[in-house]
């Protein structure tokens, strides 16, 4: 057992408003929280202390949307493409190259990261840079937001896309002026490569060294939000392995990229590392690269993003899952996407009542009709603040005038009566600590540090809640953890000082310095 004094205790539990003390039982699980004296009576004599000696403690932080697979792998075997790594086009180039000369001729080269809204080029790469890094090996480098892929010329032969291939449904293959593809791919069109899958051996390793990625930055729980047969087969494996370390919301998608093969819907799985109850959903395309579906053209692009559905066939999809209970979780972004979805909830709720809640990934530009019928539906939100510091240069250059005061607005979600679960998308974005995000989400700057939208800011102890019990939520596990109540799991963060009183410019100063799962010691920071 374990007693933790001497501290400021946030339970996010108005039962439990300031308490002295918490405890630990041998079960892993909070046995009491209190006074001290209350605490110390419900401990046997050999319980051990831990003195937080000023320190705060909270609950472990839930990052509701996070790619912990796509994060793995950028961590162990990817190229890193992101600007501290490779600031312009020719350092992204040189890595490539690097990366190639390692490697058997044919081996395929991947990588992530790159933001042409942040290189000096203020461009995509083509398949003409990539040819300059290897024209021996396949080379696929997806941009930062996971929603185009560049390729280079031996990719494309490899997947025969030609000046003759056409789009495909919910997807663009960009052409030069001669009607050549340029390498980059958009959307759906992203599937028509062929790029090999990871063994289960290096999916399982990418995983367990993302976790323990999290694990430092105090996140104890986490949705990872696209799931194939491949992904589920490895986190069944690690879980009946005893080898997840953050406890895992998976949500398997219905429709890979590329393809029309609809994936049938997952077997249940609730454990207490594991729970495969939500499926996934893609209606549009992503913001920062202005594929997000639009009622009005992007500046720069000129055009208005990508559906990936027609409607109907979202309708019957998403109707399946629904009918047989299945929770869902669909990317939307875009006021056209948000419309859809929206709509196709409705007509679900009104043909097959439920009180399982689904969600909206992102929820990027809604106005105050999409959140009112959210509302009424109990829609759960779960956006990204942390997308404002990371991308929101993007924003500026690509998003109609209009739409900026809409951008994620956390303060409406909020005043709406709406759920809202804060996530970061890593990899996505360059950094997921959850303390980031909360500032993001207080002071709404962007990279250069103008705000975007700061009506829409919300308090600290409203996005600490976020990241914390809405994360809970939105995977429908309230019960076992998000606050700091008897009963439930103890997955604790020790922090230097107070999030709740520091200002939001000091929040990502603030160390994680331990963090416990199910009571035990998982990661310390020194």
């Amino acid at each position: 057992m374990l007693l933790f004094t001497n501290g400021t205790i946030h339970t996010l539990d108005p039962r439990y408003p300031a308490p002295e003390a918490l405890l630990v039982g041998d079960g892993g699980r909070i046995r009491a929280v209190g006074s001290l004296t209350d605490c110390q009576a419900a401990a046997p004599r050999q319980t051990r202390r831990v003195d937080l000696a000023g320190r705060t403690l909270i609950p472990g932080f839930n990052d509701a949307h996070v790619h912990i697979w796509k994060l793995g792998l950028l961590l162990t075997v990817q190229v890193d493409a992101r600007r501290d790594a490779a600031p312009d086009i020719p350092a992204i180039v040189a890595r490539f190259r690097e990366r190639a000369a390692a490697l058997p001729p044919g081996t395929w080269v991947t990588g992530r990261g790159y933001n042409e809204a942040e290189l000096p080029e203020r461009r995509h790469l083509t398949r003409h840079d990539l040819d300059a890094a290897s024209a021996d090996h396949p080379i696929a480098l997806t941009r930062t937001c996971g929603h185009m892929i560049v390729a280079n010329s031996r990719a494309l032969a490899l997947a025969g896309i030609t000046a003759a291939t056409p789009d495909p449904p919910g997807g663009v293959i960009v052409r030069d002026a001669h009607g050549q593809p340029t390498g980059l791919l958009q959307e759906t069109a992203m599937g028509l490569l062929r790029v090999p899958d990871p063994s289960e051996d290096a999916l399982a390793e990418a995983i367990q060294a993302a976790q323990r990625h999290q694990l430092r930055l105090g996140i104890t729980s986490a949705t990872d939000p696209l799931l194939t047969p491949l992904h589920l087969r490895v986190y069944r494996r690690l879980e009946a392995e005893g080898k997840l370390a953050v406890r895992t919301n998976g949500m398997p998608i219905r429709r890979p990229d590329g393809g029309t093969e609809t994936l049938p819907l997952p077997e249940r799985f609730v454990s207490d590392w594991l729970r495969i109850d939500t499926v996934k959903f893609f209606a549009d395309g992503g913001l920062s690269g202005a594929t997000a579906a639009l009622s009005q053209p992007y500046q720069v692009t000129g055009e208005r993003g990508v559906l990936r559905f027609e409607t109907a066939e979202l309708a019957e999809l998403m109707a399946e899952a629904h009918a047989a209970g299945f929770r869902i979780g669909t990317h939307a972004i875009g006021d056209m996407a948000l419309d859809q979805v929206i709509s196709v909830y409705e007509d679900l709720y009104r043909r097959w009542p439920s009180l399982v809640r689904h969600r909206i990934e992102h929820l990027g530009l809604p106005d105050t009709g999409h959140l009112r019928r959210c509302a009424a539906l109990g829609i759960i939100a779960v956006p990204q603040t942390v997308f404002l510091p990371a991308l929101g240069a993007s924003f500026r250059r690509y998003l109609p005038d209009v739409f900026l005061p809409r951008c994620y607005p956390v303060r409406a979600m909020l005043d709406a009566g709406l759920t809202v679960a804060l996530s970061s998308d890593a990899p996505v974005v360059p950094d997921d600590n959850p303390l980031l995000g909360m500032k993001a989400a207080c002071d709404r700057l962007d990279p250069y540090g103008e705000p975007i939208a700061p009506e829409q800011a919300i308090t600290a102890c409203e996005a600490l809640y976020a990241y914390t019990l809405g994360g809970a939520i939105a995977s429908g596990d309230e019960a076992n953890r998000g606050s700091l109540t008897p009963g439930k799991w103890a997955d604790l963060v020790v922090l230097s000082g107070d999030p709740l009183a520091a200002p939001p410019a000091a929040l990502p100063a603030l160390r994680v310095e331990q963090t416990y799962v199910g009571g035990r010691l998982a990661a310390e920071n020194s």
